[in-house]
């Protein structure tokens, strides 16, 4: 088959295509499922309905028949009023010393609290010091009572990490900034130890808001907890308990009425795994939580532009701008800042936010986070940035393109540095992509952020690659045919040596062969020894007689195998490209859920080979011998932009997607960005090869050589105007100066101008000490071109010609590329 790859994209397409979805059961099972959900649901409302806030106390002895807080399902909570107790001196470290009265009763005053909390807030967990008195591990009492399960999942073992809460608030209009308002509320809650992988253990709490006073209470649900329907009684008193009771009678019956009426009903709208509607589908049990959070007061001293947070008031009609923007001036928007307190009744474990009183400032501040308005404020602005980083690259990119036009330019230029640069557009196109798939309220700024990568991988850098491709094809086929000759012409002299076989010029090397883009054997610089004529006469090729590919046998003759074009070629390489792009994406996805160190670890390593994009050109210039394949503006201009995006992830401290920092790590990436930049500086002023061994890179013609005095009406450059023996000819003008300065002048053939050249003494020192010392003596040299037919020209002048045309400008011998 001629093209199997893509015979294997389309099965492969076929194949996701027409799939058949998952089965999910009998219908009539599920209806019957469903049926018994929705009683089992109606029954714990009635409980909650005609209950009361001291029918649920377990140090006297009295239980709710509920699942979960049931006498029999032995789940701690007798340790729950020093949960409570310690709730409360978080309330009052907030508050100040007469906060608890506003546990039962309105407050006299309000405070300045944000009456809308949906949002990110994120810090450090310690244990708590009321797990000194609990009773033992449910792991224990599971291995005592002789159950097969091992281990609970979500058990918070370690002794300290990182929380994070993502709140979401329900309402219709923007009634709910009023004032003594109870709100329902929804946290994703993320923990996670040394212990957990990726982001930890991640899942979803329900609860109420007490926006007068900034009180916070979660509770998990499952079908061995029924958390929502009894999170009233978990409350600090009876004043919280009827409010949260009013307000979830409400709630939870609308809830169950919605499932009744709904096409596709969940088994359990408020359940606590974020990938399902029901629980845990292994065999493992989950821990419940029941949370405990307490909004700050915000400061005072956070005004800008003369504005101040005097009170409440103000504060509301901030966030109802926020929501509902009217353009009104506002000073910048606070962080909000609370306390936590996770506890777990069935896993027997207690949790805080690390902050003050326990903890100085330094050490921890508790919980603290942005709006969720300012979230996606700061999204649109740090994509637009983005945006007009994607846009400065594609300029860079274009100017480079036009820089890069003729054949000899291209061939300088490393094609795998342009790759890396096209991976990481592409990374981000799939990054914005995504974005805008998940996020409507930055859908347009995402989209024109990913089209403007997808422009600058797919229009310019492929085209870029393939024209850099498509140049350097035949020096790639002149490779291989003289790796191949290598291989016959040592397995003929093997052969030879075992005959015994002496005859002369048995072992000759194959003559070397001369393009306009290279040589299969460079010649050597002007001032070496010359080597012993063996009688093997160099073929020089004209630029436009090139040998045909598939012309070059292994012994010398034809072969009849063909070779496919350069398009060709580069289409392979295209589809390599792009399952590379997609491979490195899902792998990214995939580290996620890794372990924290292993994703350190992991998102390091990426970002330091993708900026490590200067190495194949910098290792081209050495292979090549070759100076100047690109333009300063554009290696200067793509390493600050290219790493501007990476420095914002690893040092700036709040950033849109809370990554955290790691200066170390970005002074270490910062560090071999610019150490690649100088050695690419060095390669073009000292030479490309300066801080490599004699031996180590294949042979290459210097176009600088040292000129010695020795040679001269030898192999001394020949001027332009050599043959011109008047007084004012270059002979003369050479013979006058040898004897005084030690220099010689020649004419430049293309722009008609003198070159002065510094000479060598016979006995190789410096006839001029001061023009040849090791600084003044390397310009020096860089200021004068020899080609290979020993005339010379200014380095400008030269290297301006061989961008178009690899011919001597004076006999039209083809010249080596630079």
């Amino acid at each position: 088959m001629a093209e199997p790859r893509a015979f294997v994209l389309v099965l492969l397409l076929l194949f996701l295509l027409l799939s058949p979805e998952p089965q999910q059961g009998p219908l009539g099972y599920r209806q019957y499922e469903l049926s018994s959900d929705i009683a089992h649901q109606q029954e714990a409302l009635h409980v909650l309905s005609s209950s009361e806030y001291e029918d649920f106390d377990p140090v006297q002895g009295r239980w709710l028949n509920l699942t979960g807080v049931r006498e029999h399902d032995a789940f701690a909570w007798t340790e729950l009023p020093l949960v409570q107790q310690r709730s409360q001196e978080q309330i009052q470290h907030a508050l100040g010393e007469n906060s608890l009265e506003k546990l039962t009763k309105p407050p006299d005053a309000s405070i300045p609290l944000f009456r809308n909390i949906t949002g990110y807030v994120r810090g450090d967990w310690v244990r708590s010091k009321l797990e000194e008195g609990f009773d033992r591990s449910p792991e224990e009492k599971l291995e005592e009572d002789q159950a097969p399960l091992p281990e609970f999942s979500r058990n918070v073992t370690g002794s300290e990490g990182k929380v994070r809460f993502r709140f979401k608030e329900q309402f219709d209009d923007g009634s709910d900034l009023q004032r003594g308002q109870t709100i329902p509320v929804t946290a994703h809650m993320a923990i996670q130890d040394d212990n957990s992988y990726g982001d930890g253990w991640e899942l979803t709490l329900h609860g109420v808001h007490f926006a007068d006073f900034g009180g916070v209470l979660l509770t998990t649900t499952s079908d061995k907890f029924s958390g929502i329907f009894t999170l009233p009684h978990f409350a600090w008193s009876d004043y919280t308990f009827q409010r949260a009771k009013q307000m979830l009678n409400q709630t939870l019956r609308d809830t169950i009425r919605e499932e009744k009426t709904k096409a596709n009903p969940s088994l359990n709208p408020w359940t606590s795994n974020p990938d399902s509607d029901g629980d845990n589908p292994s065999k493992t049990p989950d821990c419940e939580f029941l949370v405990y959070l307490q909004q700050y007061p915000i400061s005072t001293d956070v005004g800008q532009n003369g504005l101040v947070l005097q009170d409440s008031v103000f504060l509301q009609s901030i966030e109802t701008d926020l929501r509902f923007p009217r353009g009104m001036p506002k000073p910048i928007v606070p962080k909000v800042r609370m306390s936590m307190l996770a506890f777990s009744p069935d896993c027997r474990f207690v949790v805080e936010s690390k902050g003050p009183p326990d903890y100085v400032p330094q050490d921890g501040n508790h919980l603290e986070g942005s709006k969720m308005e300012i979230i996606l404020k700061q999204a649109k602005q740090y994509s637009l940035i983005f945006a007009v980083v994607l846009g400065l690259q594609l300029i860079l990119s274009m100017r480079q393109m036009k820089d890069a036009s003729t054949p000899s330019t291209r061939s300088r230029i490393s094609f795998y540095t342009i790759a890396s640069l096209a991976m990481g557009d592409g990374l981000a196109c799939l990054t914005f992509l995504t974005l805008a798939v998940f996020l409507d309220p930055i859908w347009l700024v995402s989209m024109v952020t990913a089209f403007l990568a997808f422009l600058s991988v797919s229009f310019f850098g492929m085209r870029f690659l393939m024209d850099i491709w498509s140049v350097q094809a035949p020096e790639r086929r002149r490779q291989q045919a003289q790796d191949a000759r290598n291989t016959a012409n040592a397995q003929s002299t093997g052969q030879s040596q075992s005959q015994g076989s002496n005859e002369p010029g048995q072992n000759a090397q194959p003559a070397p062969v001369i393009t306009s883009v290279g040589a299969d054997t460079l010649p050597l610089p002007i001032t070496a020894r010359q080597a012993t004529n063996l009688g093997a006469t160099p073929i020089i090729l004209p630029p436009d007689q090139d040998e045909a590919p598939g012309q070059i046998g292994e012994a010398g003759g034809a072969t009849t195998a063909r070779t496919p074009t350069a398009r060709q070629e580069f289409g392979a390489l295209y589809v390599r490209f792009c399952l590379l792009l997609l491979f490195i994406s899902f792998l990214s996805i995939n580290a996620t859920s890794w372990p924290t160190t292993l994703r350190s670890a992991y998102s390091n390593l990426l970002a330091f080979a993708y900026l490590s994009f200067w190495c194949p050109q910098i290792y081209r210039n050495i292979l090549r011998n070759c100076r100047k394949a690109l333009r300063w503006e554009f290696v200067i201009g793509q390493s600050i932009l290219r790493l501007a995006p990476i420095l914002y992830f690893y040092a700036v401290p709040e950033n849109v997607p809370f990554v955290e920092n790691d200066i170390r790590a970005a002074s270490i990436l910062v560090g071999w960005i610019w150490i690649q930049i100088v050695v690419l500086a060095c390669q073009e002023i000292v030479g490309p090869r300066f801080f490599v061994r004699e031996g180590w890179a294949p042979p290459a013609y210097d176009y600088h050589p040292i000129i010695r005095e020795d040679e001269e009406g030898a192999t001394m450059p020949i001027g332009f105007t050599q043959a011109t023996e008047g007084p004012d000819s270059p002979t003369a003008k050479r013979s006058d100066e040898a004897g005084s300065k030690g220099r010689c002048i020649f004419d430049c053939a293309i722009c008609m101008q003198d070159i002065e050249v510094p000479m060598v003494a016979a006995d190789g020192s410096a006839i001029d000490t001061g023009a040849m010392s090791i600084g003044s003596g390397l310009l020096a040299r860089r200021a004068y071109m020899m080609t290979p037919c020993r005339h010379i020209f200014h380095t400008p002048c030269l290297e301006g010609w061989m961008r178009y045309r690899l011919q001597c400008p004076i006999c039209r011998e083809t010249l080596p590329p630079l």
